[in-house]
């Protein structure tokens, strides 16, 4: 939260009064801080461009689509990384081309791979039973294999995605294969990619996976004698939710490209492009969910009934995900007790903390959510008929609405009711 102020027990984001935007904007409202993305972006880009030239960021829309968001990544020199189709356009309409587009789909559809082939979008393929599919329709540009080393690593369970419980990827042993079929089939150009897991803080993490990646990225090479354009090692890069220690960039990002460039020599791999896709590191700290206190509850309990719910920000009942929540209307307020901050959902999950430390409040008060421009609004929904929120981009005191509240007629605009 270093980056956010308090000015006289008030909080402001991009130098703009919460309550004031609260006044204008209603909630529950997510506000994003503009100068807050472009210093993450530059930061990671350029720490791992000073050590290695050819490295280039393909951003995750997954984490946040929102392409006015995109359109500042891209505007910082960042591509995209998509799974399907829909974000391929969203990726366009921010302004990025589809040159500058990388996609790791999930078992996507003929139609799909189709579209992506059609589209010349570079993907990775992460089942063996797709490479065949694939190359039935076309012969690709350039083949890139998602790996599946067999082990991963993060923050929670459900945020590991390699080893035997992970639906993503390829092993290695199926990998050989996959380039096989590929340069027989009269593919010129190659790519490699890993991604096992998302938000760890471990700096030598990323160097032991880089090493992996390229024991088998060796393998392959000397069995087929080519070499490959890229390297991707994913994303990954944490964030600190909970007082942990930050991920060092600095030192991680020369382990990394040391790892890189003294494999490249090893294997005779020539001076591949490292490419890099990290979501929550570039726009996680930047988002700030504001919600309005309902009610208070005391019983054996103290529950602290805000109008935000599972339906606005779901990480915290999806894994049990810690957000730092503080008033914002009472910045300097010391904690009292201890409370449970629920939201208006018909679930009893439906709670952003428990027996949390938290200082007096009542009802009409702003609480403020913090890391939540990363899978926040990208994974709100509208259950219960809840409409989702609004969205506000902030910079130097000024604020722009850049997604409208949904009203009850969105929710319901999609519907048919049949004649009888």
């Amino acid at each position: 939260m270093k980056h956010f102020e308090n000015k006289n027990g008030m909080l402001f984001i991009g130098e703009c009064n919460a309550l004031e935007l609260v006044k204008r904007y209603g909630t529950p409202l997510y506000v994003y801080d503009e100068q807050r993305i472009q210093e993450n972006t530059k930061r990671i880009m350029q720490v791992f461009q000073k050590h290695y030239k050819k490295t280039m960021v393909f951003y995750a829309v997954k984490a946040n689509n929102n392409p006015v968001l995109m359109h500042i990544l891209k505007e910082e020199g960042c591509g995209a990384d998509i799974s399907n189709p829909e974000e391929m356009h969203i990726a366009l309409k921010s302004g990025i081309s589809k040159e500058h587009m990388l996609c790791s789909a999930v078992f996507p559809s003929d139609e799909e791979l189709q579209w992506m082939l059609k589209n010349k979008i570079t993907m990775h393929i992460g089942d063996f039973s797709e490479v065949k599919r694939l190359l039935s329709f076309e012969v690709p540009k350039i083949f890139s294999v998602r790996i599946n080393p067999g082990a991963g690593n993060g923050r929670f369970k459900g945020l590991i995605t390699g080893g035997s419980d992970a639906k993503f990827g390829i092993s290695p042993q199926e990998a050989l294969e996959a380039y096989v079929l590929a340069k027989n089939a009269g593919v010129n150009h190659f790519g490699i990619h890993m991604m096992t897991g998302s938000c760890i803080l471990d700096e030598k993490y990323f160097e032991e996976i880089t090493k992996k990646l390229f024991n088998i990225a060796g393998e392959i090479k000397k069995k087929l004698d080519f070499t490959f354009d890229f390297i991707d090692i994913g994303g990954g890069f944490g964030i600190p939710y909970q007082n942990e220690k930050e991920l060092n960039i600095e030192y991680m990002a020369k382990r990394v490209c040391a790892v890189f460039e003294e494999q490249c020599n090893h294997y005779a791999l020539g001076e591949p492009f490292l490419y890099l896709e990290p979501g929550r590191y570039l726009l996680a700290d930047a988002g700030v969910l504001l919600t309005k206190v309902n009610a208070i509850k005391r019983d054996k309990k103290t529950f602290v009934g805000v109008d935000a719910g599972m339906n606005t920000l779901i990480r915290p009942m999806l894994y049990g995900a810690y957000h730092e929540v503080s008033i914002a209307n009472k910045m300097d307020a010391k904690p009292q007790g201890r409370v449970n901050i629920v939201g208006p959902i018909c679930e009893n999950t439906d709670q952003f903390a428990q027996d949390r430390l938290f200082p007096a409040v009542e009802p009409g008060d702003i609480l403020a959510i913090f890391d939540v421009g990363a899978y926040g609004f990208a994974m709100s929904s509208q259950y219960n008929g809840k409409p989702r929120a609004a969205e506000v981009l902030v910079k130097n005191g000024n604020s722009f609405c850049i997604r409208k509240r949904e009203t009850l007629k969105d929710v319901l605009k999609n519907i048919q009711i049949p004649r009888t």
